[in-house]
């Protein structure tokens, strides 16, 4: 598994000839997400000029520096080093499937129309300037609508890398909620945590969390973060989850689970190779200060009262165990702490 990169994220913009549209989307893009993103853009039908796009950074495509510069010709090599594509139209996206090597997976198409001569005042009909103004102030707000929603959803969720159904990477790098809305493997943790005392420690999910909320959890755990190792991001959500800080030595590990489920209620299909591990904390259950987004509430179990909620799957004022009921059976056992 790879370390953690600086390599910043990238979205990559394609229309027909890389002019008003995917430099308006680069432009409004660049407006909320030049800090967390490089933003380039392209045209299938740009011309023979090949190479990268003429911003190599969103700065250059902000609006302060207008919409000016060469259009830039689509190629493979654009499309390969871009971590997510945006296709301004189907056509685009049907034609750039036959002409270029296009990985779907990280590719998403918007339903923006083509300004172009289409709407140019000179190709209109007399007295109709008034349609070409309307066409282009939609085309602008369906534009900045969709860079709104696009940042969103690329925001609003860790980044992953996506592996395959054996666990090798793939080269793909995309946020945890672009990988369970299609499906895509990746990389999770799980920990189980005793405390000094001998209990272990089980949480009650946020109601307000999306998979599973104010269900309990024998483990606390994850996604692994894009360029993260499993034991870092180990590490990670037991300071995040618990606000403890363990080193890399205290944790053990236990075995590697692939996990495959579907939630129909919200459309996601999770697959994910969990890496499994064990840790005893040096504080007890009162030294514990879990994260309030993800941990409406931390209690200590003994060893009695953990076979009881795995064989009843419940725990009386407290809450139901989440539904991985072997990962959890099998995670106790190999803790070598025997119930």
């Amino acid at each position: 598994m790879t370390q953690k990169t600086s390599r910043p994220y990238s979205i990559h913009v394609v229309s027909r000839r890389n002019t008003e549209r995917s430099r308006l989307a680069v432009a409004c893009l660049a407006a909320v997400a030049a800090e967390r993103f490089v933003i380039t853009s392209s045209g299938i039908d740009a011309g023979p000029a090949a190479g990268r796009a003429a911003a190599p950074s969103a700065k250059a495509h902000s609006p302060k520096h207008g919409l000016n510069g060469r259009s830039v010709q689509t190629t493979n090599e654009l499309l390969a080093t871009a971590d997510v594509i945006v296709f301004m139209d189907k056509s685009i996206y049907d034609e750039a499937l036959r002409s270029f090597v296009v990985d779907t997976r990280k590719t998403v198409v918007w339903s923006v129309r083509d300004l172009g001569h289409k709407t140019a005042p000179q190709a209109l009909p007399a007295g109709s300037e008034l349609a070409a103004v309307n066409a282009a102030d939609h085309a602008f707000r369906a534009i900045q609508r969709h860079c709104d929603e696009l940042y969103e959803y690329l925001t609003h969720t860790a980044w992953v890398d996506v592996v395959d159904a054996d666990n090798r990477a793939t080269g793909l790098r995309l946020p945890m909620a672009w990988a369970t809305d299609r499906g895509l493997w990746h990389r999770g943790v799980h920990v189980v945590v005793q405390t000094a005392d001998g209990r272990y420690v089980v949480g009650k999910r946020s109601p307000h969390i999306v998979f599973a909320p104010g269900m309990l959890e024998i483990s606390l755990g994850g996604g692994v973060d894009s360029g993260e190792t499993a034991l870092q991001a180990a590490q990670r959500e037991t300071r995040e989850e618990l606000g403890v800080t363990m080193a890399a030595t205290d944790f053990r590990p236990l075995f590697l689970y692939k996990s495959v489920s579907y939630h129909p209620h919200y459309r996601k299909h999770s697959k994910v190779h969990l890496y499994v591990y064990a840790v005893q904390l040096p504080v007890l259950g009162s030294g514990l200060t879990p994260q309030p987004d993800e941990v409406a509430e931390v209690r200590t179990l003994s060893k009695r009262q953990v076979k009881h909620l795995l064989n009843t799957h419940r725990v009386t004022n407290f809450g139901r165990l989440k539904w991985s009921y072997k990962l959890y059976q099998k995670a106790v056992a190999y803790s070598s702490l025997p119930l």
